[in-house]
C-alpha cells in the first residue's frame, strides 16, 4: 500500500467516524431540541380558563395518574378533545395534561365585572 493510500484511508475511517459522532450527538438532543422549539411558539388551540381546581391527568381517565394541578382561573391551551376530556397546555406548552372539559370555560371568569348593587 502506497503512502497516499494510507493516508487517504486514515483520513477516510476520521471522517467516518466524525460523521457517526455528529450523527448520534444531533439524534440524542433531538427530544430536548423539539421540547425547547415547542415551548418557544405558543401552542395552537384554544385559550380556555379552569373553572375550580382542576387535576391534570396523564390519560383522558379520572382514573389515570395525575400528573399535576390547575389552579381556578388558570389560562390553559385545549389542543385536543376525546371523551369528555380536554388535552391542553399549561404555561406556554411546557407542561401537558388531560382535564375535564366540563372544568373548562372560553371566558375568564376572573374578568368578569362585579355585578353593581342597586340602591
Amino acid at each position: 500500500m502506497t503512502e497516499f493510500a494510507r493516508d487517504a484511508a486514515g483520513r477516510g475511517s476520521r471522517f467516518g467516524f466524525i460523521l457517526v459522532l455528529a450523527v448520534a450527538i444531533a439524534f440524542a438532543g433531538c427530544a430536548e431540541w423539539r421540547s425547547a422549539k415547542r415551548t418557544l411558539k405558543e401552542p395552537e388551540g384554544d385559550t380556555m380558563y379552569a373553572l375550580a381546581t382542576v387535576p391534570l391527568r396523564a390519560k383522558p381517565s379520572a382514573s389515570a395518574k395525575v400528573k399535576g394541578t390547575l389552579a381556578l382561573h388558570e389560562k390553559v391551551i385545549r389542543l385536543h378533545f376525546e371523551k369528555g376530556y380536554a388535552l391542553v397546555a399549561v404555561g406556554g406548552g411546557g407542561l401537558e395534561g388531560w382535564v375535564e372539559n366540563s372544568k373548562l370555560s372560553r371566558q375568564n371568569p376572573a374578568a368578569r365585572a362585579p355585578i353593581a348593587e342597586s340602591p
